[in-house]
Parts: C-alpha cells; structure tokens; sequence
C-alpha cells in the first residue's frame, strides 16, 4: 500500500538558532513552492448521511498557502465501486455503493475547502467494538459543520497532530471526542476571572453548585459585574474581549434564573429549589412489529382485540413496523380504519370514501381555465401544489426522474384535499407529509384518506398565525429547562430561547432531518401515541441535549445555533435519539411528585393524566 500521510516539516523549538534556521527553510520553501501540501491522506471517505451504506471516497490535505493554512477534502474516484463492510454480528458483507456518476455528482457538492481560523471545534469518533472507522466532523465558527469523514486505511492521529502545528487545541471537559480550538483571547479572560475573588474560588463553586452558593455569593458577583465587567466594555475598544465579557455578564446576572421554571404561558414562575432528576434508565430499542405479532393480536374477522392494543401500540412504539406491514399498519395508525373496524365494515366504508374521493378529484379537474381567471385562491394553490411536488423528494427514486408517474398521483392527492378542506388549503410543507405516505400505500385513494387522518393532527401547523407552532415551542422551552438547565439559561443569554431554530423540526416531524425510511418509521412511533402524546417534543430535547456541549463550548450565538441544527439534517442517528427521548420521559415520569404541574400535563402523567383521561370521552380509534 502507498504511504499517504506526508509529514509535516520538523521545526524544533528548543534552541532559537534552529528556530530562526526553521523560519529561514520556511521562507525559502514557500519562495519555491506557493502552497505546501504538509497533510495528506488518500483514503479519507465522506458519508452523506448517517444512515447511509454509501460512501464518498477523497483526498483529505492540510495545505499551507500564501493565503493562510487550509484543511480540504475532495472527491477521488473509486477503482473497486464498492465496500466490503464488516457488520455488527462480525461478518463481512458486500455494500455497493452508488453508481459512479451518481457518486461524483454527490462528492462535489460535498467539497469543502477551509480555513484553520475559521474551524471552532471537531468531533473525533472512534469505531465501536471494532466495527467501522474513525470519523471527524469538522465544525465551524459560523455553526455550521461538514460532512463527516471517514479513515478507512488510518488514524485520525496523524490529522489531530499536524493541525497542533497551526492552532491550539483542548479536548472538552465535559465530552471528551470533542476538540476544541482555543481563542487565546477567551482563555485570558477566563484566567482572569477565576483571580477576582479574594475567597480564592467564589466563581468556580458558584457555577458548580449555584443552589448552595448563590444567596452567599450572588452579592459579590453583582458587585463585580457593576465595578470591574460592565465599565471595562464600555472603555474596552477590543470587539472580541467586550463580547466575552459581556457574555460572562450575562452568565452571572442569569445565574438566579437557574433556580425558576416556567409555570405556565401566563409568564408566572414557579421557584424550584435544588430540582433533582433521577438518572436516566438504560433504555434499548426493539426489533419491529412482524407480521406474526400483528395479527396474534387481531380477532378473527379483522379487528383488533381491545385488551391487546396497548400492548401492540407499546411495541410499534419500542421497534416501528416491518416495511411489509406498513401498508395495512398505517390505515389503523392514521384513523383511516378503525380498531374495532372488521373487514367487511372496512370494505364497504372505502367503497363509499373512494367514490367521495372521485367526485372531489373532478371538481378541481372541471375547472376551466376561464373559470380560474376568478378564482384567484384556487390558482395560488394550485400554483404551490405544483411547485412543491416538483421539489419533493426527488432523490429518493420513487419520485425521481421527469415523467414520474408517482408525482402525478401526489399532484392528485394534494390538489384534492384543496377541494376536501378548503379553509385550509395547501399550505407550503404538506407534499412533505404526503410524500412517505403514497411511497407506503402505492395507492392515490388510500394515501388520500391517510393523509387526511395525518392532517387531522397536524393542520394546526399550517395555520397562518402560527399560534400553535409557537405554543410547541413554548412547550419545549420549559422542558428543556427542566431537563437540561443549563443548555436552557445558555439560550436565553443568547436570544434564542424563543427555540425558532427548532421550527422545521416541529412543522413537518423531522421530515427534512431524517432519511425516508428513516422518517416512516419515526412518524409511526409517533402515531402509536406512547408514551405520552407530546413525544415529538421529547425527540427535540434529546437531540438538543446531545448537543449542548458543541453548543456551548463553541459559544454558538442565535446565528451560529440555527446553521449548526441545520447541519444536522441527514446526520442524526434515529435509534439512538429515540432511545434517549424515552430515557428523558421515564426520567421526569419518576419525578412528577417534584415536576411543576405543566410538565405533568406536556407528559400526561400524574394527576394531569387522571383528570385528562376524565374530561376527554376516548376516540373511537383508540
């Protein structure tokens, strides 16, 4: 195998004489050569998403330019056109990778070129039990991130100490695959701060434990926020040292809002003293609902045994569903037949719902023209219908190519549900929650009916004042601050606990952060309603709690956090935030004696879900 690390030139920092004969050798090298390759590895790999088998092979260098010091991936051709892979029960098997063209379109677009400067961190994951490669995820100061890299021949060693020679870096203290790059400046600062206090350590216990030492503390830090930070920025003409110092401002001032909770959208607060969760249980997902499992718990004519649906509900919600059963899974998941619902019922029912379908397809099939030149509304829907399908989920290849069959069918769908709500409409996003539905069914007029039951629980989304989106929001901004209080006062003190970088999270269920088979079988899990009905909120918290540390420790402002959550789109692992999210329910669920009472009622757990349970009649469907 040909070597592919060129090392970096040795430049010894023991003697000044060599140090000067280094920086002499360095002048005269970049006289001769304007750009120094001083990294290289062939074999770095990039994989789009984290679900994906498909790999993107590269050439990953670090290149010293007159311009400054650049870290580069680009796209290389692959000679074998496929991967041997070792799977988790330690065999190997044959994953082929997507065609060359394909694979190169992707690679381009994958390309980065960047500036050590403008890196602010990285994330170093090694293989788990030996199965896969190391991985870096390269992380910027804007927020945003690039696609991760995979070492399929080397260590990322040779990478971490090659850019030691360029900038500083330390791991994190609270994770340790993070790697953080120093600002010089902000650990002066910090240094600094920890001198201030003549009891020799105030600062430090207080952000510690602010409980215990906040009523004895708080008085001196409000002191020194007034005499020593507040004057220093407004005399202070450094624009880096000012932003850090009022961001320890902040901190501090935000320290006695620690100790609150949000008690309701009135704005009134509760005051949680020492608010302890319990840890949270190991939790493991499942296998999927098969086929066998299904229908042991239906009766004989077809419908479903009343004293077995928690029970089949709790596993969709634990493993999802086989892809074969989705088709006949979802008609009951989504309210289009009903539980207690047999056969013959059903039959007889879609008869009638395919003939209602039919006669609303005509009606907007009918309108001519001339008729449209007064019809204003109709002509923007129509309009929006047609440029959203034309965009949806073209890679995936159900939808793909210019004659499509399957985005005429979801052209029909969505168009007739204009006809079938009309208050409503089409709002921009829908196609999104179609989409996976038509994939599943194969049908136009069972997607129909699918998509209806499914806009029953999300039409408020689409609501022009956005009222409900906003109230989700709300909602999970007073979980995250019970779950994670420290994530939640860092928001705050950076104008994004209004959680609108969360917004196309909650509009169209992670639709856009997920890969397809991804998306199905997240959307079931929540469709099975368990364990509480808010669970969509809990998937934000854990993914959000999973990124804390980056988030912090890169001091991300609202600018920063909104591109960094983007840029998680397609690399987020679903079984794992799963698992979280219901680690995160069971945690609070043994804590509702200390919850405040709307948690409980997100959760609907505790007397919340007593009297929930009293004042609501049970659907028909459930």
């Amino acid at each position: 195998m040909l070597p592919y690390i060129a090392y970096r030139y040795v430049k010894n920092k023991r003697g000044t004489n060599q140090k000067e004969m280094a920086d002499n050798l360095d002048s005269m090298v970049r006289s001769i050569v304007p750009e120094k390759v001083v990294l290289l590895v062939q074999d770095a790999a990039a994989k789009l998403a984290e679900d994906s088998t498909s790999y993107v092979p590269g050439v990953l260098s670090i290149t010293e330019k007159s311009s400054g010091v650049f870290i580069t991936w680009r796209p290389s051709e692959d000679p074998d056109g496929s991967w041997v892979m070792t799977s988790d029960d330690g065999n190997t098997e044959m994953v082929h990778s997507r065609s060359p063209e394909e694979k190169k379109d992707q690679g381009v677009k994958a390309a980065f070129s960047l500036d050590v400067n403008d890196l602010s961190s990285f994330r170093i994951d090694e293989p788990k039990r030996g199965v896969g490669f190391p991985m870096i995820r390269l992380i910027c100061r804007d927020g945003s991130s690039q696609v991760p890299l995979y070492f399929r021949n080397s260590s990322t060693s040779a990478f971490v100490d090659t850019l030691q020679g360029y900038i500083t870096l330390r791991r994190s203290h609270r994770d340790p695959n993070l790697i953080l790059v120093v600002d010089q400046k902000s650990e002066a600062l910090a240094k600094s701060v920890s001198m201030l206090d003549e009891n020799g350590d105030i600062l430090s216990r207080f952000m510690q434990n602010p409980y215990m030492t906040a009523m004895t503390g708080f008085s001196k830090i409000t002191s020194f926020v007034q005499d020593q930070v507040i004057p220093s920025v407004l005399n202070d003409t450094d624009a880096v040292s000012q932003e850090e110092k009022i961001r320890l401002m902040r901190e501090l001032r935000l320290a006695e809002e620690q100790m609150r909770v949000h008690s309701d959208a009135a704005g009134e607060f509760e005051v949680v003293t020492q608010l302890e969760l319990p840890p949270r249980p190991e939790i493991y997902r499942e296998s999927p609902v098969a086929q066998q499992t299904w229908d042991s718990c239906k009766l004989s004519d077809g419908s479903f045994d009343p004293k077995k649906l928690h029970y089949l509900k709790m596993n969709i919600f634990r493993g999802g569903l086989n892809a074969e059963l989705r088709k006949e899974a979802w008609k009951f998941l989504l309210g289009y037949r009903q539980w207690n619902e047999n056969d013959l019922m059903f039959e007889k029912r879609r008869a009638k719902l395919a003939q209602e379908y039919m006669h609303m397809k005509q009606q907007w099939m009918s309108i001519t023209e001339d008729q449209e030149k007064r019809f204003s509304k109709f002509v923007k829907r129509k309009s929006l219908v047609e440029k959203d399908v034309a965009r949806t989920d073209r890679t995936v290849p159900f939808f793909q190519g210019d004659d499509n069959t399957n985005l005429k069918l979801l052209h029909n769908v969505l168009m007739t549900y204009v006809m079938y709500n009309f208050d409503l409409g089409y709002v921009q996003g829908m196609s999104d929650f179609a989409s996976p539905l038509l994939f599943v069914m194969k049908d136009e007029i069972d997607t129909f009916w699918c998509f209806v039951g499914l806009m029953e629980a999300t039409h408020k989304n689409f609501e022009k004042d956005q009222a409900f989106i906003k109230l989700q929001l709300n909602q999970l901004r007073d979980l995250v601050m019970i779950v994670n209080p420290k994530l939640a006062n860092y928001l705050e003190s950076h104008q994004s606990d209004d959680m609108y970088f969360c917004f196309r999270w909650v509009l169209v269920w992670f639709k856009r952060e997920f890969s397809f088979l991804d998306t199905c079988k997240l959307w079931e899990v929540l469709w099975s309603g368990q364990p509480c009905p808010r669970f969509l909120l809990l998937v934000c918290v854990a993914i959000l709690d999973s990124q804390t540390n980056v988030i912090i420790d890169n001091q991300f402002g609202l600018t920063e956090i909104l591109k960094h959550v983007n840029d998680l789109s397609m690399h987020l692992k679903l079984d794992e935030i799963l698992t979280a999210a219901e680690a995160i329910f069971h945690q609070l669920s043994a804590s509702q004696n200390k919850l405040p009472s709307h948690i409980c009622q997100y959760l609907n757990i505790g007397e919340s879900a007593v009297s929930s349970a009293c004042s609501s009649p049970s659907k028909s469907n459930n």
